[in-house]
């Protein structure tokens, strides 16, 4: 509202103060309040460039002035009238503090993120002989492909896991229960429906899938992303894939390997300890 009362009271008007020497130069005085040339220059400098521009004209430099001593007589009229003691006052303000905070964490939070993730994903890229060494190891992969169709839900915590596993040991549907329990939003609204080749998924599943005949389900399996009840519906072979067209699939297979591999390495250092029974909607705020 203050910007808005500012643009509006100086339609087109921006601010220079070209003429003050000194940012402790007091241009005007509200009450006991005093607006200097550096207040003003605070100001501007949330203004767009034509505002200022025009602030360095005669009626420009005045209306600019004249709309910050505006606001300023309607900041101490209304302490003066007590409007800064109320109750709702105060907590808008504590709330507003709160949120600050919160936002400025999260800042600083997301600037260490966004800088050293450069740093860790360079770490991790495959060089060409690296994608070419995969290839040459994995060819069975790439000369005789397989894709798998499963359905699968995934949970947190055990508990979760055994309750999904005993409603379809009592011949409720595996689409129903994954549409409902499953945390993999991905597959879920499709009844846990899910497609994959060898080597994109983490090996623990895909040990699983390869044990289980079509039409088979699987009993509660542990992977790194929580609890997971499989049944398979079918693999089918694919036509052989080419070194040219595996090699973007090889890179992000081996960046994603490295990368998982030096989370883990961190989380060991860290000494990671995590509680995955506790709800997140009962954590108290």
């Amino acid at each position: 509202m203050k910007r808005l009362l500012l643009l509006v009271v100086t339609v087109g008007v921006g601010f220079g103060l070209s003429s003050c020497k000194k940012d402790s130069q007091v241009v005007a005085k509200v009450g006991g309040e005093e607006i200097t040339a550096a207040v003003l220059n605070e100001k501007l400098a949330t203004t767009p460039p034509e505002y200022q521009n025009y602030a360095n004209t005669p009626l420009g430099r005045k209306q600019f002035i004249d709309a910050v001593v505006r606001e300023a007589i309607v900041v101490e009229s209304a302490k003066k009238a007590g409007v800064n003691k109320r109750a709702e006052y105060k907590k808008s303000l504590k709330d507003f503090k709160s949120e600050q905070a919160k936002q400025f964490v999260e800042y600083k939070n997301n600037l260490l993120i966004e800088t050293y993730i450069k740093k860790v994903h360079e770490s991790v890229l495959p060089t060409d002989a690296d994608i070419q060494a995969y290839y040459d190891t994995n060819k069975a992969l790439f000369e005789n492909p397989v894709e798998y169709t499963v359905r699968h839900i995934l949970v947190s915590d055990l508990q979760t896991a055994q309750n999904a596993y005993e409603r379809l040991q009592n011949g409720e549907s595996f689409e129903k229960v994954a549409k409902e329990v499953s945390r993999d939003n991905g597959s879920a609204v499709n009844g846990g429906l899910l497609s994959f080749k060898r080597g994109e998924l983490v090996p623990e599943f895909e040990q699983v899938v390869l044990n289980l005949k079509n039409n088979e389900m699987s009993g509660i399996v542990e992977t790194p992303y929580g609890y997971h009840v499989i049944f398979k519906v079918s693999e089918k072979k694919l036509s052989p894939i080419p070194f040219d067209k595996a090699k973007e699939r090889i890179k992000k297979t081996l960046e994603k390997e490295r990368f998982d591999a030096w989370f883990t390495q961190e989380r060991q250092k860290l000494g990671v300890k995590v509680n995955y029974e506790i709800s997140v909607t009962n954590i108290e705020k």
